[in-house]
């Protein structure tokens, strides 16, 4: 069983480079802030080192959040269990869900983060159809941060602010891209997947996908081995479990 309420236990952690926006509500004494990084809908990122008992559980977190680890091993609690996120390898948790991230007993981790600020009308980083987890270019994504951090130590940074954001914020859109062969599928389950509940039936998908229904078949169970059906069953399921706290 889960402990279902938020929980933050820092008490381990060995070094810490955070930048936040200036209206986030987990801005940290003497760490930099940046207004433009309200422009990308980012709240906070950075890059830890830490170890056990390190803890981080939000059971309605309030944007996507990309976790990517450099060294060591943590572990994340998506899609109803506990996974490792060894080195080279980044986890796209979803947003108004719960998710729980924590350091391995006798172990350390160190891993890079960016934090969004998103509404629930909006259309989030993290979307039904983005990976949840897979490999990553984890060190250039750490000299993309520890550059813009360095930077923001500078006396003169407005310059070149927005460029160090528009680096990090692209490899965090390039990882959230879904894998989709075809255009027309990714426009397809973006459409349903705002309204997964309603009772949606072969011939509406083709029509939104401006294709054949036999055609969308080839094409859905190519891309993703299910039927269009079984898909939006997928879909469904999978939203059930990031809604609900109670795991399974």
């Amino acid at each position: 069983m889960l402990n279902l309420q938020d929980k933050d236990i820092n008490s381990s952690v060995l070094e810490r480079y955070q930048i936040s926006g200036d209206d986030s509500d987990e801005r940290l004494v003497g760490h930099p802030y940046c207004q433009t990084l309200k422009r990308y809908s980012i709240a906070h990122l950075g890059y830890m080192t830490t170890g056990a008992p390190y803890e981080l559980t939000r059971i309605h977190q309030s944007g996507s959040c990309l976790i990517a680890t450099t060294k060591g091993e943590g572990v994340v609690y998506t899609e109803g269990s506990w996974k490792k996120l060894p080195p080279g390898t980044a986890t796209l948790l979803p947003p108004f869900s719960f998710n729980s991230i924590k350091a391995v007993e006798g172990k350390s981790w160190s891993f890079t983060w960016v934090k969004y600020l998103e509404s629930e009308e909006s259309q989030p980083i993290a979307t039904a159809l983005s990976p949840i987890m897979g490999t990553f270019e984890t060190e250039p994504f750490l000299h993309a941060i520890l550059g813009f951090y360095k930077e923001l130590e500078s006396a003169d940074f407005s310059a070149v602010s927005g460029l160090w954001i528009e680096l990090i914020h692209k490899y965090v859109r390039d990882f959230a891209k879904p894998k989709v062969e075809d255009p027309r599928l990714w426009r397809l389950w973006s459409e349903i997947e705002k309204n997964l509940q309603q009772p949606w039936k072969v011939s509406e998908m083709a029509a939104i996908s401006s294709m054949s229904t036999e055609h969308l078949r080839r094409l859905c169970k190519r891309q993703f081995n299910r039927s269009p059906k079984q898909q939006l069953a997928f879909l469904r399921i999978r939203k059930a479990r990031y809604s609900s706290v109670q795991p399974n």
